[in-house]
C-alpha cells in the first residue's frame, strides 16, 4: 500500500507538490500568526500593565461639573480646576477617607487668582544722543504669547533727559492736599520752565479700562548733575515698566498631598507645610485687630507663556520743545505718541526673571521700602482676589468650540488716563476672553468699622514659607497621566495642519489672560485649615453680588483625588474592587466618582476663536483622558489572539480542503477502476489517507522551517512549543482536511464515483441567450465546486473585514489614547503578516477552483472555440463565473466579518461597516483577478484533440 502511494506522489508530482506547498504555507503562516500573536498579547499586556496605574485611582468631583461629553465618551476633562468654585464639604471630604480601601484622599480647594506685580528698569543711557541738549526717547512695551502668534502693545513710556539741572518738591516737603508739584527745569540763563505737568484730578467718568493703552502709558523727567528725585536720590535715566502676574491660589492638605504627589519632596527653598498648618496671627502697632498670615507654597518657575518685548525710538527734536510747552500731561502724552522716532534699540525679556525676582520679593516682604508698595501692587497683603467661571464651549462636531465671552474688565480695576504707573493688571486681559463669572472678593476685615487713628488694614496677609519646582512632582507614566492640573497644564498641540503650522510646531500654552481657553496652573499654595480665614462668612465680599458667583463657604472643595490601599492590577478582581469603592464613595457623598485606573490621555479638539492680536482661530488638542483604555485594551488583546489564531486555522484548513478536493476529484475515475476491481472503502480510505499523512509529514517539516526562516528574517520571537508543533499540526490539518473529500470518493457505488460531478439538466429548460446567464448556468451546474470556491473566498473576505476593524479599532477606539497607540506599534506587523497570509491564500485557492473548473470543462470550452466563440468571448465567460463567486463569498465573508468586528469592538459602527464593504470590493477583484492562471491554461487547450475525443 505504502508502495502505491509511493507511486502516486511520482506519477502526480505536480499534484502532490502543490497540496504539499498549501498545507506547508498554511502551517508556517498559522505557525507564525498565531506565535506572533500570543507575543503580542504578552507585550501588550506587560505595556498595559507597566503603566496601569496613575497617581491617583480615583476622581471626585461635584456632580455639575461634569460634561456632557464626559458622560458621552467616557472622558475627564483637563485645566478644569481653575474655572471651579468648590462643591465638596469637609465633611464628605472626611468620609471619603473614611472608606475602607482609601489610602490617600487629597483635596484641592480653589481660591481664585491674586495680583503680583514687579517692577522693571530699563536703562536707557547707552541710547542717549551725547550732542543732544535735551531728547525725548520712546519706549514702546510689547507683550509676545500664543507662541509668538500675539503681539500685544501697551501704554508707551517716555523719557525726557535734559543736560539742565531739575529741581523737584521732596516728598518729605509735600501737604496733604496740595497736589503735586511739577519739576523745574533750570535753564543756563537761570529761567526756570515747569516740565512734566502732573495728571489732573480724576472724574468719575474719566476711569478708563485697566488695559486701556492711555491709562497704562507714563512720562519721566531726568535732569543733569545735581538733579534728585523726591526720595534725595541722584537721577538716572531710566524707565519703570511694571510686569503683574496673576498668581492662581489654592488649598491643599500637607500630609494628602505629600504622599499623593510627593510635593514634599518638590521643596527647592524655605521649608514644607507642617501638618495641619494654620495661619499664625499677628497685629500691627495701631491696628485695632489681628490679621491672619496664610502659610504659601509659590512655584519656583512660571507656567505662563508671556515675554515682554521693548523698542526704544529716540524722537525728533521737537518732542523736547512740546515737554516745555505743554502743560497737560494728557495732551502731552498723545502728542509725543503721535511724533515720530528713531529706532535705537530693541530687547527682550522672558518671563522667568521678573518672575524669580517677584518670588524673592514674595520670600521677603519685610525687606521693601514703601515706594514699592505704592508703585506696585504689594506682596503680603490678600486685600482681594479675583475668581474666574469655565470656558463657554458647545459641542462641535466631533470636538467643542469655545465662544467668545466678553466682560467689562473694570471688574479688575479702573484705569486713568494720569501718567501714573500703578497698573495691577496683565495687558494680555485685553484679548478675546472665553470664560464669564469673572468676580473680585474683597476684604472685609470681618466687618471691623474703623476709628479716627486706627491703622485699617486687610485682616489675611500671605506668608510665603518656601517655594516648588512643579517639575519634581510626581506624575506618573506619561502613558496613564491623569489630569494633574494642581501642578502643571501640558498647553495643546495643533489639531490640524493649519493649525500646526500656525503654530510653527510650538504647543500653545496658558498665558496670563486668565479668561482664556487654557489655565495656569496654581502657583500658590496654602493649607486646607488656612480656608477659614478665606471663606469665613464676613471675611470677603463678592462683585457682582450673583449667587453663583459668591465663595462657596459651606462647600470650598473643588476635587479630591484618591488613591487606593495596596496594589492594584489589571486583573477582574482588582477592578471589581476598585468600582466597589467608587460605588461606596458615591452612595455616601452623591458625588461624581470618576475611576481613573487605566485611564490614558486623549486629545479632545477645541476649536479657540481668534485674538484681538493676531492668533487666528485655531483648532487645538487638549490633553483629556479616557477612561477604562487598559481593561479594553487588554481584552482587545486576548480576543485578538484568539479570533485572529482561529481564523488562520479556518483559512488555511479550507485551502488545504480546496486542494484535497481537487486532487482527489481528479481521481475519481481511478477509484472507480480500482473498486470494480474488488477494492473496498478501507482499502481505498487507507491509500488515501497515506497518501495524505505523507505528504502533511513533508509538508509539516517544510512548513516548521518556512516559518523559522520568515521569522528569523523578520525578526519575531517565535517560542519553539509553537514550532515543534508544526508536524502534527501539518498531519492533523492534512487529515481533517482531506477526511471528507476521502470519504465521499470511497462510495462503494462504481457508477455514481466515475459519474461526472455535474447535475444533470433538464429536459425543458430554456438555453441561455447572454454570456452573463451562461456563466450563471455554469455555477448553478456545479453547485458543490461553486460553493467550494465561494467559501474559500467568503473566509479571506472575512479575514479581512476583522483585520481591518481589529486595526481600525486599535487606532480609532483606543488609540488617540497614548496607552492606545504605544500597544497599537506593537502589534501593527502582526496585522500585518495575517493580512498578507489570508489574501495569498485565498487568492491560490480561488484561482485552484477555477483552474479545476476550466480542465473539467475542457471539451466544452473547445466546442464553443470551434462554432466560432472568440478567445475575449471565452475569458469574458470565466471573468464573470469568477466575479458571480467573487460575489457569493465577498458577500457573505463581509457579513461574517462585519460580525466578528462587531463582537472585537463591542458593537457595529460605521467604520467598521465601511471596512467590511472595503473588503467586499477586494474580494471580487481578487475573485475576478484570479482568472490569469485558469485563462493561461483555457488557451492552451488541443481543441481538436478534445473535440475528437467528446
Amino acid at each position: 500500500m505504502l508502495a502505491i502511494a509511493a507511486s502516486q506522489w511520482r506519477v502526480r508530482l505536480r499534484r502532490s507538490v502543490a497540496l504539499l506547498s498549501m498545507i506547508a504555507v498554511a502551517v508556517a503562516g498559522f505557525t507564525l500568526l498565531t506565535g506572533a500573536a500570543v507575543t503580542s498579547r504578552l507585550e501588550a499586556v506587560g505595556t498595559v500593565s507597566a503603566n496601569y496605574r496613575p497617581v491617583y485611582d480615583l476622581l471626585v468631583r461635584p456632580k455639575d461639573a461634569v460634561l456632557p461629553l464626559e458622560r458621552e465618551r467616557n472622558l475627564v476633562q483637563s485645566g478644569q480646576l481653575a474655572g471651579m468654585r468648590g462643591g465638596i464639604t469637609p465633611a464628605q471630604w472626611r468620609e471619603i477617607q473614611a472608606v475602607q480601601g482609601v489610602s490617600v484622599a487629597a483635596p484641592v480647594a480653589m481660591i481664585g487668582y491674586v495680583m503680583r506685580t514687579v517692577p522693571v528698569t530699563v536703562d536707557l543711557s547707552e541710547h542717549l544722543d551725547p550732542n543732544a541738549e535735551r531728547q525725548v526717547l520712546r519706549v514702546q512695551p510689547t507683550w509676545l504669547t500664543d507662541a509668538g502668534l500675539s503681539h500685544i502693545p501697551d501704554g508707551p513710556a517716555f523719557l525726557y533727559v535734559t543736560r539742565n539741572r531739575l529741581d523737584v518738591v521732596p516728598n518729605k516737603e509735600l501737604t496733604s492736599g496740595g497736589g503735586l508739584p511739577p519739576p523745574e527745569e533750570i535753564d543756563a540763563d537761570g529761567r526756570r520752565v515747569k516740565i512734566c505737568p502732573a495728571a489732573a484730578a480724576v472724574d468719575q467718568q474719566d476711569w478708563l479700562s485697566p488695559t486701556d493703552p492711555r491709562a497704562r502709558s507714563s512720562l519721566t523727567c531726568v535732569g543733569g548733575p545735581g538733579s534728585t528725585d523726591r526720595e534725595g536720590r541722584a537721577m538716572r535715566p531710566v524707565v519703570t515698566l511694571v510686569w503683574t502676574v496673576p498668581f492662581l491660589m489654592a488649598a491643599v492638605d500637607p500630609d494628602s498631598e505629600a504622599a499623593l504627589a510627593g510635593l514634599d519632596d518638590a521643596v527647592t527653598s524655605g521649608r514644607y507645610f507642617t501638618p495641619a498648618e494654620a495661619p499664625t496671627q499677628r497685629r500691627l502697632d495701631g491696628m485695632p485687630y489681628p490679621y491672619s498670615v496664610l502659610p504659601v507654597l509659590v512655584a519656583d518657575q512660571p507656567q505662563v507663556d508671556s515675554t515682554l518685548d521693548v523698542a526704544v525710538q529716540r524722537l525728533n527734536p521737537d518732542a523736547a520743545e512740546l515737554v516745555r510747552t505743554t502743560a497737560d500731561d494728557k495732551r502731552l502724552r498723545a502728542a509725543l505718541g503721535a511724533e515720530a522716532g528713531t529706532p535705537v534699540a530693541q530687547r527682550s525679556t522672558p518671563l522667568r526673571k521678573p518672575y524669580q525676582d517677584m518670588v524673592d520679593r514674595m520670600l521677603r516682604p519685610d525687606e521693601l521700602g514703601v515706594e514699592y508698595d505704592l508703585a506696585t501692587a504689594n506682596t503680603m497683603w490678600l486685600d482681594q482676589f479675583w475668581t474666574v467661571g469655565p470656558p463657554k464651549r458647545v459641542q462641535s462636531g466631533d470636538g467643542l468650540r469655545a465662544q467668545p465671552d466678553p466682560y467689562d474688565l473694570k471688574i479688575w480695576g479702573q484705569g486713568a488716563d494720569d501718567g501714573g504707573s500703578s497698573r495691577h493688571v496683565p495687558m494680555e486681559f485685553a484679548d478675546t476672553s472665553v470664560r464669564s463669572g469673572v468676580a473680585v472678593h474683597r476684604n472685609l476685615s470681618h466687618g471691623y468699622e474703623a476709628q479716627p487713628g486706627d491703622v485699617q488694614m486687610p485682616d489675611a496677609a500671605l506668608g510665603a514659607v518656601g517655594t516648588f519646582d512643579p517639575a519634581r512632582i510626581s506624575l506618573g507614566s506619561a502613558l496613564s497621566a491623569v489630569p494633574m492640573d494642581t501642578y502643571f497644564n501640558p498647553g495643546a498641540e495643533g489639531a490640524d495642519e493649519a493649525s500646526r503650522q500656525a503654530l510653527g510646531g510650538r504647543r500653545l500654552a496658558p498665558n496670563s489672560n486668565v479668561t482664556g481657553l487654557l489655565s495656569q496652573p496654581p502657583l500658590m499654595l496654602t493649607t486646607m485649615d488656612a480656608l477659614p480665614a478665606v471663606f469665613d462668612p464676613g471675611a470677603y465680599s463678592t462683585e457682582p453680588s450673583y449667587p453663583e458667583y459668591q465663595l462657596n463657604t459651606a462647600a470650598p472643595i473643588s476635587v479630591v483625588r484618591v488613591r487606593l490601599a495596596g496594589d492594584v492590577g489589571v486583573d477582574p478582581l482588582s477592578r471589581e474592587r476598585v468600582r466597589v469603592i467608587a460605588e461606596e464613595i458615591a452612595q455616601r457623598t452623591g458625588l461624581q466618582v470618576d475611576i481613573t485606573l487605566g485611564s490614558s490621555p486623549t486629545a479632545m479638539t477645541v476649536h479657540y476663536p481668534a485674538g484681538n492680536y493676531g492668533r487666528p482661530d485655531l483648532a487645538v488638542a487638549e490633553p483629556w483622558v479616557q477612561k477604562g483604555v487598559a481593561a479594553v485594551l487588554v481584552r482587545a488583546a486576548d480576543r485578538k489572539s484568539v479570533l485572529l489564531s482561529v481564523l488562520v486555522l479556518a483559512v488555511c484548513a479550507l485551502a488545504v480542503l480546496n486542494a484535497n478536493t481537487a486532487a482527489i476529484r481528479a481521481r475519481r475515475t481511478e477509484f472507480g477502476i480500482l473498486t470494480c476491481l474488488g477494492w473496498g472503502r478501507r482499502h481505498l480510505l487507507k491509500l488515501m489517507f497515506i497518501e495524505i499523512v505523507g505528504i502533511g509529514l513533508a509538508a509539516g517539516v517544510a512548513g516548521t522551517g518556512l516559518a523559522l526562516g520568515i521569522a528569523l528574517g523578520l525578526g519575531l520571537n517565535i517560542a519553539w512549543s509553537h514550532t515543534l508543533l508544526a508536524v502534527p499540526a501539518a498531519v492533523a490539518l492534512a487529515l481533517l482536511a482531506g477526511g471528507w473529500p476521502a470519504w465521499r470518493a470511497a462510495r462503494p457505488d462504481p457508477g455514481e464515483i466515475i459519474r461526472p460531478a455535474v447535475l444533470g439538466l433538464a429536459v425543458h429548460r430554456q438555453a441561455p441567450r447572454r454570456l452573463t446567464t451562461l456563466a450563471l448556468a455554469n455555477l448553478a451546474r456545479t453547485p458543490g465546486r461553486t460553493a467550494l470556491g465561494a467559501m474559500s473566498l467568503m473566509i479571506g473576505v472575512a479575514a479581512l473585514t476583522m483585520l481591518l476593524a481589529i486595526t481600525f479599532a486599535f487606532r480609532g477606539a483606543l488609540t488617540g489614547t497614548l496607552l492606545g497607540d504605544a500597544v497599537t506599534l506593537q502589534a501593527r506587523a502582526v496585522d500585518h503578516i495575517a493580512v498578507a497570509v489570508t489574501i495569498v491564500l485565498g487568492i491560490v485557492s480561488v484561482a485552484d477552483v477555477l483552474y479545476l473548473n476550466i480542465s473539467e470543462r475542457a471539451a466544452e470550452f473547445a466546442l464553443f472555440g470551434a462554432v466560432g466563440w472568440t478567445d475575449a468571448m471565452l475569458n469574458r465567460l470565466v471573468v464573470v463565473e469568477a466575479i458571480g463567486m467573487g460575489l457569493i463569498g465577498g458577500t457573505l465573508g463581509a457579513a461574517a466579518g462585519l460580525g466578528a468586528a462587531a463582537v472585537f469592538a463591542g458593537g457595529v459602527t460605521a467604520p467598521i461597516v465601511w471596512c467590511s464593504a472595503a473588503a467586499l470590493v477586494f474580494g471580487v477583484a481578487v475573485s475576478a483577478a484570479s482568472v490569469v492562471v485558469p485563462i493561461v491554461v483555457l488557451r492552451r487547450l488541443p481543441t481538436a484533440q478534445l473535440l475528437a475525443e467528446g
